[in-house]
């Protein structure tokens, strides 16, 4: 079931776990959901909409939940929303040796536009976007 995230220190623990260095900004513009079976969460999504587009900053599935479609129900819900909000475009950036996160943006449309170097400490990132409507 995903459910919206109210109360950020509720999932602290398990965002910090795949995101150590997550801080808690209290954006206007940032939207968190999360995934849940039972009381145990076992992913969330985080994306920023400003106007007409949007900035997807976070997803991760539990890794013994991963390859069940837990990732994807996340990233259609946000599709919805951002569609529902009129957003036109989603962008974000992924590490270029994250072959598995690329092949799943690819796969839901999304179109590497750029190469940004040294994005990340350890190397480069994609910019990927996909039109949202």
């Amino acid at each position: 079931m995903i459910e919206k995230v109210n109360n950020i220190n509720l999932i602290l623990p398990f965002i910090t776990k795949y995101f150590p260095n997550y801080t808690v900004e209290n954006s206007p513009y940032e939207k968190i959901f999360c995934y849940k079976d039972g009381d145990n969460i076992i992913g969330f999504i985080s994306y920023s909409m400003i106007y007409e587009r949007a900035e997807l900053n976070y997803i991760v599935t539990d890794e013994q939940y991963r390859r069940k479609g837990v990732g994807q129900k996340l990233l259609d819900y946000a599709i919805d929303d951002l569609k529902n909000n009129m957003v036109e475009k989603l962008s974000l950036e992924v590490n270029v040796n994250n072959k598995v996160a690329i092949m799943f943006y690819l796969k839901n449309k999304f179109e590497i536009k750029a190469t940004r170097h040294n994005y990340y400490t350890d190397g480069d990132a994609y910019l990927m976007v996909r039109e949202v409507g």
